[in-house]
């Protein structure tokens, strides 16, 4: 009876110990993280160096996601960031807004294609009416930089 007993604590201990290991080890495989793709990272910073409001025409991304969206509004003089994100290799997309107070005539489009090897990933930026729309990008960096000014002193 005494070895019966033993037999079935060991036993017990045995199954306790196998458990318990089981335990540990699903929690450190849910605890690292599994291989991802390398995804594409886009942080668009835009100043507005006109005296006018932009309004948010349209936005896109195909594949990915905006981590951060596109504002609706830029109020003049204001400074303003979004982030693109999500894509696995590549991503292509665009932000328009529109100027305020042009009767349609005044606009900002910015696309992008990244990676885009051996081409400008920022082709067919441009501003439309008395604007013009200055562009910075650093290749090592996820970050491009716009700023909208008005090529006439009236706005």
């Amino acid at each position: 009876m005494r070895r019966l007993r033993l037999l079935s604590a060991a036993l017990t201990l045995i199954l306790a110990w196998t458990g318990l290991s089981a335990s540990v080890a699903s929690v450190a495989s849910a605890a690292s993280p599994a291989p991802s793709v390398k995804s594409v990272v886009l942080q668009p910073w835009f100043t507005n160096a006109t005296t006018r409001t932009l309004t948010l025409a349209g936005s896109n991304v195909n594949p990915g996601c905006f981590d951060s969206k596109p504002p609706q509004q830029i109020p003049p003089g204001g400074k303003v960031t979004w982030f693109v994100n999500c894509g696995p290799q590549y991503i292509e997309g665009y932000v328009t807004y529109t100027i305020d107070g042009t009767g349609g005539q005044g606009y900002a489009y910015m696309p992008f294609h990244l990676p885009n090897p051996g081409a400008d990933p920022f082709g067919g930026t441009r501003a439309g009416g008395l604007f013009t729309l200055d562009l910075r990008y650093v290749p090592v960096s996820s970050e491009v930089h716009y700023t909208l000014r008005c090529l006439s002193p009236a706005c």
